[in-house]
């Protein structure tokens, strides 16, 4: 399974996972501390100022004497000046960025608990939260779907929130699976039994009414793939006048069977897309989010 970014995270933070993941911190971790050279490496970032002033006064006073010995005095003076001023320009800079927290770091911990990762769910959610990420993948990138065939349906605002549902409900299943495991490990009494008891049944009504709603998210995907497999099936019949001419150059007999086939099957399958549209939508409203 992949992550899950609520719908309002920003693009830009969806792909900085891709390149740095080793950014990002599980929901059950705290936020993430602002961070800057000074904050992570302090002795580090002291040392490279000290090196880089050491440079920076050494290389003008070696420019300073090689252009008073080449040079006119003025000349030489008014360029010493803007030597210095390059190093006060150059050393600013480098402060200003020791001190300036970098972009990924400053994104992931703005954005922190709008995202979840795998390592925030256990097996049981992990399995549920991977078959709803695949229907909705399934979904969005569909033929039908770009088409703009399933329009009404609002997929790409409806199906992110649907997600981002599913995959808090199943964290916060996590979290309290993890918890009641904890709480009577090496321990069976009646007291516990009594408050837990009531809390597991609870739990796995939960469980199963997010099964459920992911299989209406699965059968929506399912009648997608149906009717993205129809839309396919009618695209393919429109190369029947290529198969009839095709059958004309080679066979001058003809087989009017054939050419027959091509026109039942166009006249079936205009039948099939629209029943299998018309399914999609009707299993994506099943879906629709409550006012």
């Amino acid at each position: 399974m992949k992550p899950v970014f609520a719908p309002g995270v920003p693009v830009g933070v969806r792909r900085l996972y891709e390149h740095r993941p080793e950014l990002f911190v599980a929901a059950g971790a705290p936020r993430p501390k602002r961070q800057t050279s000074w904050s992570v490496a302090p002795g580090n970032t002291f040392g490279t100022l000290l090196v880089w002033l050491a440079v920076c006064v050494g290389g003008w006073i070696l420019a300073l004497i090689v252009m008073a010995a080449t040079l006119p005095t003025a000349v030489a003076a008014w360029a010493a000046v803007a030597l210095a001023g390059v190093a006060v320009l150059a050393t600013a800079g480098i402060l200003v960025k020791s001190m300036v927290e970098d972009r990924g770091h400053k994104a992931v911990r703005i954005q922190h608990g709008k995202y979840l990762l795998p390592e925030d769910f256990d097996e049981n959610a992990a399995r549920l939260l991977g078959r709803a990420q695949r229907a909705v993948k399934t979904v969005l990138e569909a033929t039908v779907t770009r088409r703009g065939l399933l329009d009404e349906m609002k997929n790409e605002l409806v199906l992110p929130e649907q997600l981002w549902d599913i995959a808090q409900v199943l964290r916060e299943q996590t979290v309290l699976r993890a918890r009641q495991k904890d709480i009577a490990r090496g321990m069976e009494t009646a007291e516990l039994d009594a408050v837990l008891g009531p809390q597991r049944r609870a739990l796995a009504l939960s469980v199963d009414a997010i099964k459920r709603k992911v299989d209406l998210l699965v059968q929506y995907a399912d009648r997608v793939r149906s009717a993205d497999a129809a839309l396919r099936a009618e695209a393919a019949l429109e190369d029947g006048d290529r198969y009839i001419e095709l059958l004309a150059r080679t066979e001058p007999v003809g087989d009017t069977s054939i050419v027959q086939g091509f026109t039942d099957e166009a006249t079936a399958l205009k039948d099939t897309l629209t029943r299998s549209i018309n399914a999609a939508r009707d299993a994506g409203r099943t879906l629709a989010l409550p006012e």
